[in-house]
C-alpha cells in the first residue's frame, strides 16, 4: 500500500508542536509525514480496523491486508454478535482498555514471533468456531487468550 505522506491521516499519527513533524503511537517514533513510504500499520482514521488490535497485530505479522478474512471476521463477531449481547458493551469497553497494552507487550518482547504466531493460530481457531455458528464458544476462546496475552503486559509490559 502506497502511503506516502499520510501520517497524517493516520490513527496512529499525533502532530506535534513543531507542526512538521507527527508521533507514531504504533511505533513510538517521531515522523515527517511527507518522507514516510509504505508504513505497514498505516490506517486511516475511522476505518474498520478501530479495536481490532491483537487480530490487526497478528495479521500485520502475517503480511495479511486490512481486509482479510480473520479481520472481517472478527469485527462482524464484534459489531454484528458481541454488541448484542447484554454482555456486550462492557467486553467491547474492557478490551479497549486492555488490549493496545497487551500489543504493545508483545511488540516489546524478545518473543514477539513466537507469540504472535501462537496468537494468529488461535485467532483461526476462532474464526473456525465463527464460521461454524458457534459463536458464543468463539467468544469464550478469545476471552480466554485475551486473558492468558494480559499476563504478557503484566510481567514483560
Amino acid at each position: 500500500m502506497d502511503n506516502y505522506g499520510k501520517c497524517k491521516n493516520c490513527e496512529y499519527g499525533e502532530p506535534q508542536d513543531s507542526g512538521w513533524k507527527w508521533y507514531c503511537t504504533y511505533y513510538k517514533t517521531l515522523e515527517d509525514p511527507d518522507e514516510v513510504k509504505d508504513c505497514r500499520m498505516y490506517r486511516s482514521r475511522g476505518s474498520g480496523s478501530s479495536g481490532c488490535f491483537l487480530t490487526t497485530a497478528c495479521c500485520v505479522y502475517k503480511g495479511l491486508p486490512d481486509d482479510c478474512h480473520e479481520l472481517q471476521t472478527m469485527r462482524n463477531l464484534r459489531d454484528k454478535y458481541i454488541k448484542e449481547q447484554s454482555y456486550g458493551e462492557e467486553l467491547i469497553s474492557n478490551y479497549y482498555a486492555e488490549a493496545p497494552k497487551i500489543v504493545e507487550a508483545i511488540n516489546n518482547s524478545n518473543r514477539r514471533d513466537e507469540i504472535l504466531e501462537k496468537t494468529y493460530k488461535k485467532i483461526l481457531s476462532i474464526v473456525n468456531l465463527v464460521e461454524q455458528g458457534k459463536k458464543d464458544e468463539a467468544v469464550i476462546l478469545y476471552m480466554m487468550m485475551l486473558h492468558k496475552l494480559s499476563k504478557i503486559s503484566n510481567y514483560e509490559g
